[in-house]
């Protein structure tokens, strides 16, 4: 996928992020944020209903729901743009080896694929209506038919963020078409699933 005309944000670039992670190991408590593991346990158990062949998690960040998607996927693969993130996320996962983790970006470091799960969680909101729509088309493009593609996103808001999480929703409607379920917890996120 062509990123000639993408263009990150200072607060959403690869530095910014490697500071943030290099600063602490774990700078959202992933590990032990009461919404993060609800949030991890929704998407896992809206999956758990079939193994997977194939898995792309892209924003993987020290790889806590990797390490619990990895059950269920026979290979797994996933990037994070902080090589500090990356580092934390292969120690996290270690006890899988149907999990590769490499450092990666957005639209540029997308893998060939093809995949039978894609898992986009808390990433869409750093593009414009326009990247993300572009990126949505590529990922659907390396979806196998039958496979899914499974989206959750928090509904605060955020200073890093380009788009609130509801519009993240609203885009992947308009260009993947009607979701498979819908789900909220405590109006904290949003979280939707689609079937190629």
């Amino acid at each position: 996928m062509s990123s000639a005309k993408f263009q990150r944000r200072p607060d959403t670039s690869p530095a910014f992020f490697e500071r943030l992670y290099q600063s602490s190991e774990d700078p959202w408590n992933f590990r032990h944020s009461t919404y993060e593991r609800e949030r991890y346990a929704a998407i896992c158990n809206s999956l758990a209903d079939r193994e997977y062949r194939s898995a792309f998690e892209p924003g993987c960040a020290i790889g806590e729901l990797t390490a619990m998607l990895a059950p269920l996927c026979r290979s797994m693969e996933a990037i994070d743009f902080s090589t500090s993130a990356v580092e934390t996320a292969r120690h996290r996962c270690r006890d899988y080896p149907n999990v590769n983790i490499h450092k990666g970006a957005l639209p540029e470091d997308v893998p060939q694929g093809p995949f039978d799960l894609i898992v986009f969680s808390e990433i869409g909101y750093y593009f414009t209506p326009e990247d993300l729509e572009s990126l949505l088309i590529h990922l659907w493009s390396i979806l196998e038919p039958g496979g899914r593609l499974i989206a959750c996103h928090w509904l605060g808001h955020s200073d890093d963020h380009q788009l609130h999480g509801t519009e993240v929703h609203n885009i992947l409607g308009r260009v993947l078409g009607a979701p498979e379920g819908l789900k909220t917890i405590d109006e904290g996120y949003i979280l939707q699933r689609w079937s190629k």
